[in-house]
């Protein structure tokens, strides 16, 4: 979706953000490097991303809108953000900040990554708004809001991810999409397509950790 701003977190060597589809390197990216230019590199550079893959801010109602799969649906509990660390290297999360526009505006994150957050390659990393999460989620780390809650309204929100300096390394505007799918959002084809609702791609309504087909990243 063309109205989707979001931002991907490159690695080659040096870091990169992509950014409207083009690679730039970035500066003051604290865990990789901190002394490296801006010029825009050319087309055909490889790069490897962090990925925003899936995003539940309307689980439907009932047992089936429970997502963390701890036998309670509730509305806050099971929204739920999902990454995924498609690049061949550890991805250090630690610091990093996951803000909803209200909590943006008041410098007050909704979910802090604790110290020692290490992604392995090929991972995926979901944070549900609260709740007891269960099952193994396709081998994902899992996390729950440390603030309690992710808070992500069904229409104007904005979903920040920060580093641990401040900078911002992707957003997910709900603005342009529907006020009330009852699923969640997902990249079709996973990690690297456009954003449409779950049930679309797979006939299921969210897959937290998971490819859409279930299957492990």
């Amino acid at each position: 979706m063309k109205n989707f701003r979001y931002l991907i977190l490159c690695i080659l060597m040096t870091p990169f953000l992509l950014l409207n589809n083009q690679c730039a390197k970035t500066k003051d990216v604290e865990l990789i490097n901190d002394t490296i230019d801006t010029t825009v590199n050319n087309s055909d550079t490889i790069y490897y991303g962090f990925v925003l893959n899936e995003v539940l801010y309307d689980p439907p109602s009932g047992l089936e809108g429970d997502s963390n799969n701890d036998s309670v649906r509730d509305p806050n509990d099971d929204e739920f953000i999902e990454f995924v660390n498609d690049t061949d290297s550890i991805f250090d999360l630690s610091g990093y900040k996951i803000y909803d526009a209200e909590r943006l505006s008041l410098g007050t994150p909704n979910h802090v990554f604790p110290e020692n957050t290490l992604i392995n390659p090929g991972q995926a990393v979901v944070v549900f708004g609260g709740g007891i999460p269960t099952g193994n989620f396709g081998g994902a780390q899992v996390f729950t809001s440390s603030n309690q809650v992710l808070n992500l309204n069904n229409s104007g929100d904005l979903m920040t991810l920060t580093d641990s300096l401040g900078n911002i390394i992707i957003e997910f505007d709900v603005t342009p999409l529907s006020n009330n799918p009852n699923e969640s959002y997902t990249r079709d084809p996973d990690l690297s397509g456009d954003f449409t609702q779950h049930n679309t791609v797979s006939g299921t309504l969210f897959s937290p950790g998971t490819k859409t087909d279930g299957t492990p990243f």
